[in-house]
């Protein structure tokens, strides 16, 4: 077994190489076990990202370009962070520097009015420069409301969408899809509502899609408007926490919503990972994504840790997420801009006077992963023996080019030992307490 690289990092989260490794080609009896050459393929991984908000694209934008060029090169190029994908919004979410949507004119069912040009200043222009630089780059959109006037209540911001205009909501989808193809951004994905179960109180663009009209727009509504429209953007399903794994059962039970659904997408904010087994279990072909979870700013909150962030990256991975997507790619040192105040961070911070870029906790996490897991490479069921501690998360995958990559996070205040197993072979890796560990290792 060759070990090619070995990275590790402390509860601080700084990833650094490690020159030794504690290598023996025996087996030890009593260490717990991952069986490499026991593993059987899972599920093929897309990739890593976060979410070109108005709000992060407004932050980006300020900087001044050799640092911004910078940036952009230490996020997406792969010999940096490596990160592949980019969610945008169908209009303004919650981090924007205003609510917005593309057709604020009431009646106007024919899209005659429809208009990206909120998008145009910043948002349109930096995404050139991402796909320049990283040309594999997958985006997909997800709307936090459909226009006001498409609701009751008559606002953006909570309330729901109303049966009679479920096909101008397919409609609008369909102008905004075509838009960014026109402006050179085609679109590689769509849910249909971001977090489609809660109209957030009516503090911020929401909306409840009841499960019926969501399967209306993925079976009837959405599929021929799109083909007519010359575009092969994959429809995913639902976009919202593991908790809500019956709604997606029930509406797969639909053939037609089955059918045309790509992917499903799920939030981590309710529930736990292992509630998509069901869903696994009857559909084992269906992707699943895990399309948004980003850092807080209150440094006592869980999201500060290190390894609150790999249990739950392992979690998604494991639990069949083919990707996992980070929410904001910037926000200023107080999480601005937002229509709140809100309390997320950036993947980065970017200081308001200083311009100062500082990576959050949730990047030193993707560090251990997105430069190591790229896009194609096999998430692995792999046997577990001997005694294997509870909290110890470990994700196993099998790259294109046939590398091995274990990522093993020890969250307990002791060592702990991990042994791989590979064509016979025994690689015994010791875990320091509070660590973060990515070995990538080959056969010689």
């Amino acid at each position: 077994m060759n070990i090619l690289s070995l990275i590790r990092s402390d509860a601080s989260g700084f990833a650094v190489p490690v020159a030794s490794q504690p290598f023996s080609g025996h087996f030890y009896p009593g260490y717990p076990v991952v069986d490499l050459d026991g593993a059987r393929e899972s599920h093929t991984m897309l990739g890593f990202g976060a979410s070109f908000t108005d709000a992060a694209c407004h932050v980006i934008d300020r900087l001044p370009d050799a640092a911004q060029a910078a940036l952009l090169r230490d996020l997406f190029a792969p010999d940096g962070l490596n990160l592949s994908i980019g969610r945008l919004n169908v209009g303004s979410s919650d981090y924007a520097t205003r609510v917005y949507s593309y057709n604020d004119v009431p009646g106007d069912v024919g899209m005659q009015h429809f208009s990206i040009d909120p998008d145009r200043r910043y948002l349109i222009p930096l995404l050139r420069r991402v796909k320049a630089l990283r040309t594999d780059l997958f985006l997909f959109s997800s709307p936090w409301s459909p226009p006001g006037w498409m609701k009751l209540g008559g606002s953006m911001c909570g309330g729901y969408l109303k049966r009679e205009y479920l096909p101008a909501f397919a409609d609008y989808y369909v102008a905004y899809l075509k838009a960014y193809r026109e402006a050179g951004v085609p679109i590689d994905a769509l849910t249909l509502q971001n977090e489609a179960d809660t109209d957030q109180g009516g503090r911020m663009p929401a909306s409840i899609l009841h499960p019926e009209y969501e399967m209306e727009l993925i079976g009837r509504l959405l599929p021929p408007r799109l083909k007519a429209a010359g575009l092969d953007t994959r429809i995913w399903m639902y976009d919202h926490n593991y908790s809500g794994w019956r709604r997606v059962l029930a509406m797969l039970d639909d053939p037609e919503v089955r059918r045309h659904t790509d992917a499903v997408a799920f939030h981590p904010y309710d529930g736990v990972p292992g509630m998509t087994r069901p869903i696994r279990a009857k559909y084992p072909d269906l992707p699943f994504h895990l399309t948004e979870k980003g850092p807080n700013l209150r440094k006592d909150s869980a999201e500060s840790s290190l390894l609150w962030w790999s249990r739950t990256i392992a979690g998604a991975l494991n639990a069949g997420c083919g990707s996992f997507v980070g929410w904001n790619y910037a926000l200023d040192e107080n999480g601005c801009p937002n229509v709140g105040p809100y309390d997320c961070a950036g993947l980065v911070e970017i200081h308001s006077r200083t311009g100062a870029v500082t990576p959050s906790i949730q990047y030193q996490a993707f560090r251990h992963f997105a430069p190591f897991i790229p896009r194609g490479a096999r998430l692995l069921d792999a046997p577990r023996e001997g005694i294997f501690p509870e909290r110890l998360d470990c994700v196993v995958c099998r790259r294109p080019d046939g590398r091995h990559v274990v990522v093993a996070g020890n969250p307990d205040g002791g060592h702990a030992s991990l042994q791989i197993k590979l064509d016979g072979q025994y690689l015994r890796l010791l875990l320091p307490r509070e660590s973060l560990t990515t070995l990538v290792c080959d056969l010689p």
